[in-house]
């Protein structure tokens, strides 16, 4: 065995008994153990009607995802609380096939979120995100409201895989 080869296998064997999980891949502790953690409808200030409940959800669906937290409904039983306000959200043109008509759109969310001890208020992260996604457009107005719907959602379920890795660093 050459001697690049035994430090290879030596450094695979390490890593194994190093105990090495992916962020929110633990399981050295029980899942009673975890904190609870609740996550309320956004405040929605943008006057795209719903985005409180898609971005919720989003990130309902992404922590439901990990074992690192208990989610709770009621935030007066969590320990702590993912807030979030959605400041704006805006679409806009980004590809035309000709002066008047585009064909390529962008949704652009901007998020303020703050991560809280319930019991205490005290912030334990705070971070406020921009997100894009583009999304087709379509000059039927029920098929374009459809697609931008679902550029959305494509960019709620981004947002929320960003925001569960940041926060499974600090909890």
């Amino acid at each position: 065995m050459t001697r690049s080869r035994f430090l290879a296998l030596l450094l695979l064997a390490a890593l194994a008994g190093c105990g090495y999980r992916p962020v929110g891949m633990m399981d050295h502790r029980s899942p009673e153990a975890a904190p609870s953690l609740a996550i309320p409808l956004f405040a929605n200030r943008s006057t795209e009607v719903g985005m409180e409940s898609i971005l919720a959800n989003a990130m309902i669906r992404a922590f439901s995802q990990t074992k690192a937290v208990r989610l709770t409904t009621k935030p007066q039983d969590a320990e702590l609380v993912l807030e979030g306000k959605v400041a704006f959200v805006e679409n806009s043109s980004v590809a035309f096939n000709d002066i008047q008509n585009s064909t390529v759109r962008r949704v652009t969310i901007k998020v303020d979120l703050n991560l809280k001890r319930r019991n205490t208020g005290k912030s334990l992260w705070k971070d406020t995100t921009v997100i894009q996604q583009d999304y087709v457009a379509d000059p039927n107005y029920q098929i374009g409201e459809t697609l931008k719907n679902q550029g959305i959602r494509r960019a709620a379920a981004t947002l929320a895989q960003k925001v569960l890795d940041k926060v499974l660093l600090v909890i």
